[in-house]
């Protein structure tokens, strides 16, 4: 659905959708660096780490959920 939408839009309103996107991210309104944001994240569950945590949603969206 996301796809087919973005792909009717024009660069304009690929623009907006971009810039109002981003300011709802709580923590600098600047969208994350998949290595530096995420990655840490993936790394963790990943690894033997979180071996007593089950079934929570970790949010990597720089507070983006918080804010809507």
């Amino acid at each position: 659905m996301f796809q087919a939408s973005w792909d009717r839009a024009t660069d304009e309103g690929r623009t907006e959708k971009f810039w109002r996107n981003s300011h709802s991210i709580a923590l600098g309104q600047d969208y994350g660096d998949p290595d530096r944001d995420l990655g840490p994240v993936m790394v963790f569950l990943a690894s033997d780490a979180p071996r007593f945590v089950t079934g929570q949603l970790i949010a990597v969206d720089g507070g983006q959920g918080n804010v809507r």
